[in-house]
């Protein structure tokens, strides 16, 4: 979870692009799987930030929650990072465009949408963040949505809260071609 300060701390996203056979089209942060030759979770986070964005040099500030993907197998294990360089180098086998959100403007807003589901059992609520025409949803979502808690009372502010019936799933997974 690349983060680096311009007016706002800002978080770095990207647009996954429509080819890729896991999550195309969607909005996440860059990573994927572990190689034989990475050290660690953290040294496979650095590999595929360098790899998709060219990021160098990342300050990793700490770990948030390792989240399950319901679409599919894979597991987010996010490390959030300071990154300092200003040009990136998008990777466009990979990435169809890079996307930012201030922390300040995400903490600003009334409420985060939310989609109901039920899980372990309970009813509950994933968020959905509105990102120019694109929606950050799924687990993507709830990592950002930790990250708004961890950050806000470091910026005296409060995380607003999620307020279902805007979105469905429907609404916000996106439709791919194959």
């Amino acid at each position: 979870m690349p983060l680096r300060w311009r007016a706002d701390l800002e978080c770095l996203l990207i647009l996954r692009s429509r080819h890729l056979r896991n999550h195309p089209g969607e909005i996440g942060f860059p990573g994927g799987r572990p190689e034989a030759t990475d050290a660690s979770i953290q040294a496979t986070a650095l590999r595929e930030a360098e790899e998709e964005l060219g990021i160098k040099n990342a300050d990793v500030l700490g770990r948030l929650s390792s989240i399950p993907l319901f679409t599919s197998d894979f597991r987010l294990e996010p490390f959030v990072a300071l990154v300092e360089q200003d040009v990136l180098l998008p990777e466009p086998g990979e990435v169809a465009s890079v996307l930012t959100v201030g922390i300040t403007e995400a903490l600003s807003e009334p409420h985060i949408d939310a989609i109901p589901f039920t899980g372990w059992g309970r009813p509950m609520l994933s968020p959905v963040f509105d990102i120019g025409t694109n929606h950050l949803f799924g687990g993507t979502a709830h990592c950002f949505l930790e990250l708004l808690q961890v950050l806000a009372p470091l910026m005296g502010q409060a995380v607003p809260p999620l307020r279902p019936g805007r979105y469905t799933w429907a609404d916000v997974k996106p439709s791919v071609a194959r």
